[in-house]
């Protein structure tokens, strides 16, 4: 137990010298060579608080992204008709993933969303600018769907693994995780999703996932993984100090933590509490808090399928037709920040040109994440690890796309 203790708490020195070098490497770096402009706001970006919270409405002045860069949609599928994602999902090579194969469909049928959780979270991270509705953080990028999960069904490892296999073979830029892999799609079921090296299948499974995980971040894609709302210390498990989450506890992924419209670590239940951990979270980006501006001001406003029933109180209609918006709260939507800036940082500085992996390395993205965010302090909670400029709530702090684009 000590050992492992120390090897973790030596991993996190050596990932943050590793970072701080990346980062005085790219101290400076001039623009890439990629098309880039700016984004204005829509008619409902007033209500989109987390981008005033974050920089990104002054980041889009610089730039809403570039069509060049792709980001991958890891989750239940989207809206294909949604009129914000308009000549922007790469409808060729969007596939299913639900079996743990992929499987193509042009049309859109079988990696439709029907959870309603995939289109907004895209919508956060790129819904179009357009003159109506919402702007996402990038929201000139292209979408590649990978589709993990529908209705009632579990994200088993073989679907999270085909995921990112699939998405290393696509030259994707950035792929966002806004999910846990199911441990009771492997056998015995662990509400919180643990698998632990000491039990055989959960070895397998991590090994086969974290091979996926790493083929996708060699092939050039930064990963992006929500922490999940358990409000539980992933840095020690009840479970057992070998057994981690999967994909934000995996090697190079950025794991990100969710804060409320005041900027404190999400608490209330919904959604649930964020969850937390020394080493496990790098940054905390807005992820909606009903406890911090009520409902629905103190939640998270995205694209939502327009055929799927909810409550009306709960939902926008406002530009063409389809064109549906709904509030929601949890760390994925806080991840999908996240991998929205991810993608400014690739379209501000990739190179098409680079010899190294993709457009731009994953550990110069993250690096620029990590070094530019806005420092938090722990709270008054014995729970809360590190210190004021690292921390197991808010890791390196709040995201900052300004200061990840400028400094």
């Amino acid at each position: 137990m000590r050992s492992t203790a120390f090897a973790a708490r030596l991993f996190v020195v050596v990932v943050a010298l590793a970072l701080a070098l990346a980062g005085a490497a790219g101290a400076g770096r001039p623009p890439g060579d990629l098309p880039n402009s700016p984004a204005t706001p829509d008619n409902l970006s007033g209500q989109q608080w987390g981008q005033q919270l974050t920089g990104v409405a002054a980041a889009h002045d610089i730039t809403g992204g570039s069509p060049l860069v792709r980001v991958a949609l890891i989750d239940s599928g989207i809206d294909p008709g949604h009129p914000e994602f308009a000549g922007r999902i790469d409808m060729e090579n969007s596939v299913s993933c639900v079996t743990g194969t992929p499987v193509h469909d042009t049309s859109g049928a079988l990696w439709r969303d029907n959870v309603g959780h995939g289109t907004h979270v895209a919508g956060i991270i790129a819904a179009g600018d357009n003159g109506f509705g919402t702007v996402g953080v990038a929201p000139n990028v292209q979408l590649l769907v990978v589709k993990v999960t529908d209705s009632g069904l579990p994200i088993t490892p073989a679907a999270a693994a085909c995921a990112f296999e699939y998405v290393s073979e696509q030259h994707v830029d950035v792929a966002n995780a806004s999910f846990a892999v199911d441990k009771g799609a492997t056998g015995a079921a662990d509400p919180l999703d643990f698998f632990c090296r000491s039990d055989k299948s959960d070895r397998d499974a991590i090994q086969t996932v974290a091979q996926a995980v790493k083929d996708a971040i060699r092939s050039g894609a930064t990963v992006v993984a929500s922490a999940g709302n358990n409000g539980i210390d992933m840095a020690h498990p009840a479970a057992g100090e070998d057994c981690l989450r999967m994909p934000v506890q995996l090697p190079g992924v950025i794991g990100v933590a969710s804060e409320g419209r005041n900027g404190n670590r999400v608490t209330t239940n919904p959604p649930g509490a964020s969850n937390f951990g020394l080493g496990v979270i790098d940054v905390v980006a807005p992820g909606g808090d009903p406890a911090q501006g009520g409902v629905p001001a103190g939640l998270i406003l995205s694209t939502f399928p327009s055929y799927i029933p909810a409550p009306p109180t709960s939902i926008v209609v406002d530009g063409p037709t389809g064109s549906t918006f709904r509030y929601n709260a949890g760390t994925s939507m806080a991840a999908a920040h996240v991998s929205g800036i991810a993608a400014l940082i690739v379209s501000r500085y990739g190179d098409l040109q680079s010899p190294q992996n993709g457009k731009l390395s994953p550990g110069f993205v993250r690096a620029r994440i990590d070094e530019t965010a806005t420092p938090k302090p722990c709270p008054a909670d014995t729970r809360c690890e590190g210190s004021d400029s690292f921390n197991g709530f808010f890791g390196y702090g709040e995201v900052n796309a300004l200061a990840a684009l400028t400094d």
